[in-house]
């Protein structure tokens, strides 16, 4: 088990070492701080949060290895299972167990989470920006991880447009196997918005005694927002790709007709043709121009007539259009 201890210190949050004899003792006497577990078994995890003395159901969920996204609030302490990632490869995700506490912020790490990594270089630099209190930074937390579905529709936008290019200048290019993964990732991210979006409101809908204050609840408030935005937006892709498949398919529609009445017009020239030939190689005696030594001239300027008839007709009339 790796952990990670930072502390808030006069607005600026200070990375820390780990103290001795760590997991062991109460967390909470290092004042407010943030501490950050990976690679923790569920024993190791146990022993870290009972100095915190959670509720037994609260306590549960974080050992619980089935992930499963939700808010449980009981007193001063508020657990939240939190879809964090979007990978457009997987459909598996890395969720964050986060307990907030005072004065301690604890989350859990399950699965790889960069961008979690890239929040922590942020606040800690010396360009850092000000963090007042927990709340607040659990909001910063959170908002990475939202701007990360930003980021991850405006990329599924591009490619929605890309085959919408292709399917009007080149549609025998797109194949189905690429609307599908399409479809795949914006499905799959409605799914984790929607779960985001659940989680985050059911902790602005929490008693915790952190999150009473009007100004820290305008963080979450905040966060719910700009969820609610994403939705939307990704509510859109998902119309978007719809309307890609409909202008597929009206694409592919369009390809087999042409190819279709193409059959359909080489049919009909050389049914006449075939009727010729078939009515003049009869053996039978009485047929027409057998004993002229032009005959065989005769039907050939006959059938190029015929030829030449029908493709003016079709041709007047816009079937090659």
């Amino acid at each position: 088990m790796k952990i990670n201890w930072y502390s808030l210190v006069s607005g600026k949050l200070k990375e820390q070492p780990s103290p001795a004899g760590w997991p062991h003792g109460d967390p909470a006497k290092f004042g407010d701080s943030w501490f950050d577990v990976q690679d923790a078994d569920t024993e190791e995890l146990r022993q870290f949060l009972t100095p915190l003395d959670l509720h037994p159901l609260q306590l549960a969920r974080c050992l619980d290895s089935v992930d499963d996204p939700g808010v449980t609030a009981f007193g001063k302490s508020v657990l939240m299972e939190y879809p964090a990632a979007f990978d457009q490869q997987s459909a598996d995700r890395a969720y964050l167990t986060i307990l907030l506490k005072t004065p301690v912020l604890v989350t859990a790490r399950h699965g790889l989470m960069p961008a979690l990594d890239e929040l922590v270089q942020s606040l800690v630099g010396d360009k850092a920006p000000e963090v007042v209190h927990l709340p607040q930074l659990l909001y910063l937390i959170l908002d990475q991880f939202a701007d990360l579905n930003v980021e991850a529709q405006i990329t599924i936008r591009d490619q929605i447009l890309s085959l919408a290019k292709s399917i009007t200048e080149t549609p025998e290019a797109v194949s189905t196997s690429e609307l599908s993964r399409v479809r795949w990732q914006v499905e799959n991210l409605v799914s984790l918005i929607e779960d985001q979006l659940y989680c985050i409101s059911s902790l602005n809908a929490s008693d915790n005694d952190a999150l009473r204050d009007p100004h820290r609840k305008a963080y979450i408030q905040d966060l719910v927002s700009e969820t609610e935005i994403a939705q939307r937006g990704v509510y859109r892709l998902e119309s978007r790709v719809n309307d890609l498949y409909n202008d597929y398919q009206v694409a592919g529609n369009d390809r087999v007709e042409r190819r279709l009445r193409l059959l359909t017009i080489v049919s009909a020239i050389t049914l006449p043709l075939g009727l010729i030939a078939g009515l003049l190689g009869m053996n039978v005696g009485g047929l027409p121009g057998t004993s002229l030594g032009s005959g065989f001239i005769i039907v050939v300027a006959v059938m190029a007539l015929i030829v030449f008839v029908e493709y003016w007709y079709f041709k007047h009339r816009g079937w090659f259009d």
